[in-house]
């Protein structure tokens, strides 16, 4: 006979794994990702030509030189480096902060929803796929838009104040029982 709690754990890691999956893929379904190439061109002839590279030839495609003071053996000697990329990553970037914080609100709410249930369910396989499930869904929004650090920073100590109380009273309501 196998034990009921160990049976209990083991589902709710499959159950938690599932849960997350499909909270991921749904929302990559619904929530339209910004695409790297909509802002950079991958398919833009760059210049190869390392050695000859010059300021000038950068800047006429687009790129971005940042001066450098290198002792070359053989000439030419490009003087700086130049960033094909670093204008339009810029452009992505500023596309990807919106679509992330989005997604923080969505797996946070999601997450939050599901700690709450953990922690007022009676069944202990509710409570343990609840509790994992939603620490591990807040945890990845805060990973998905940490570059918002005060919107991530305000919704985690909200999250923290009201499930700290409500964790507290669940608890003196279960020793109250046990008395």
């Amino acid at each position: 006979m196998v034990n009921k709690l160990a049976l209990s754990i083991l589902i709710s890691i499959i159950l938690t794994i599932i849960i997350v999956s499909t909270v991921n893929v749904g929302t990559s379904l619904f929530l339209n990702e910004p695409e790297y190439t909509d802002y950079c061109n991958m398919s833009k002839s760059i210049p190869l030509e390392i050695e000859n590279l010059t300021m000038q030839i950068c800047e006429e495609n687009n790129g971005t030189w940042t001066p450098q003071n290198i002792q070359c053996i053989k000439t030419p000697c490009p003087q700086g480096y130049c960033d094909f990329y670093q204008k339009c990553q810029e452009k992505y970037e500023n596309a990807l902060k919106p679509y992330n914080q989005y997604r923080f609100y969505i797996f946070a709410g999601i997450g939050f929803l599901l700690l709450i249930i953990g922690l007022f369910a009676i069944e202990n396989l509710i409570q343990i796929t609840g509790l994992a499930t939603g620490g591990i869904l807040v945890f990845e929004g805060i990973i998905m838009n940490l570059q918002n650090k005060l919107i991530v920073f305000l919704a985690l100590i909200a999250i923290l104040v009201i499930f700290g109380i409500l964790a507290w009273r669940v608890i003196n309501k279960v020793e109250k029982k046990k008395k």
